[in-house]
C-alpha cells in the first residue's frame, strides 16, 4: 500500500494498493469511512459512509492531483 496523498484538506488520505487489481483506482479513507473511485472516470466503486458533500471534495481532490494519482498507478501497475 503507498500512501500518495497524505492527510490532505479535510483529513483525506489518498491510497494505491501495490498488488491490487485494474482499472486503475485510488481509496480515500478518512475516520473509518472508505471510498473507492476510478480515476479515468472519477467513478464510485464502492462507498463505505462517505456522505455526497464529502464525496464533492474528494473527487475535487483528485481531480487536482490526477497526474500525480495515475503516475502513481502506472509506475506501481504497469511495471
Amino acid at each position: 500500500m503507498v500512501t500518495v496523498l497524505y492527510r490532505q484538506r479535510h483529513g483525506y488520505d489518498v491510497v494505491i494498493h501495490t498488488e491490487d487489481h485494474g482499472p486503475a483506482h485510488v481509496h480515500v479513507i478518512k475516520g473509518g469511512n472508505e471510498v473507492l473511485i476510478e480515476l479515468t472516470t472519477w467513478r464510485i466503486i464502492e462507498n463505505r459512509r462517505f456522505n455526497e458533500r464529502e464525496l464533492r471534495r474528494i473527487r475535487r481532490l483528485l481531480r487536482e492531483n490526477e497526474t500525480l494519482l495515475m503516475e502513481t498507478w502506472s509506475r506501481l501497475h504497469d511495471s
